[in-house]
């Protein structure tokens, strides 16, 4: 890890990133990423610097501070989606829940998790991956990362990929794809999933009010509706 700033200039233009949902102010550079860097930013960096050390690759590297103050990550070649998708085929929800679990891996039993099963990153979707050649192959932005369980990261991640809501597919399917999930981290589908996808779908009902997004947070009520009103149709 750098011990100064590294230096900006000479190093090419800036071109804003745009796929995904993008902080603002996140630009290319190169082979990096410059990111506005903030409260959560000493905590990430420390777990990039702890999956590197580890050996996963499905995560960019922290590379330092720029002498405008922005934390410096390698960019991950690929695609990221703008949005959620309810098409994602079985291949593409495996090899997401696949990578889930190897990062999860990686975090558990390390100091980052302090006396919690892994460290979660607590915002697995689409949104946050990096596809290469349509295979989940990278997690990116890790700003909600905090120490917690598997089953928080995997029921949130199971709502956002498999878009479980009035707007993805039909509940049998559904259903079906909620065992596909788990049985590709590594799991057999545990009780009480619904449940902790519903507790999810609550924290963030609650997070968008809090944060003002009125529409978001209706958005993920009706959802919360849906889920409420097919948990015996779609439980695993």
């Amino acid at each position: 890890m750098p011990s100064a700033p590294v230096p900006h200039s000479g190093e090419g233009d800036e071109v804003p990133l745009l796929g995904g949902r993008v902080t603002p102010g996140v630009v290319r550079v190169g082979a990096t990423v410059r990111r506005p860097t903030g409260s959560h930013s000493a905590f990430v960096h420390a777990l990039l610097v702890d999956l590197e050390e580890t050996g996963f690759r499905g995560a960019p590297r922290f590379l330092g501070i720029d002498d405008r103050g922005r934390e410096i990550l390698s960019y991950l070649e690929g695609v990221v989606p703008d949005d959620l998708d309810e098409g994602l085929a079985d291949e593409q929800l495996a090899a997401a829940a696949a990578l889930l679990r190897g990062y999860h891996d990686a975090t558990a039993g390390r100091a980052l998790a302090a006396d919690q099963e892994v460290v979660c990153h607590n915002d697995i979707s689409p949104v946050n991956t990096v596809f290469v050649d349509d295979v989940p192959a990278a997690l990116i932005d890790f700003d909600m990362a905090r120490p917690g369980s598997r089953l928080r990261d995997l029921s949130y991640g199971a709502f956002l990929w498999l878009n479980l809501g009035w707007d993805g597919r039909a509940p049998d399917e559904q259903r079906r794809r909620l065992r596909l999930w788990c049985e590709a981290y590594g799991l057999r589908p545990p009780e009480g999933l619904i449940d902790e996808i519903k507790q999810r779908v609550r924290e963030t009902v609650k997070r968008s009010r809090s944060d003002g997004a009125e529409d978001a947070a209706r958005w993920w009520y009706h959802q919360l509706g849906w889920l409420e009103q097919h948990q015996r149709l779609i439980t695993p």
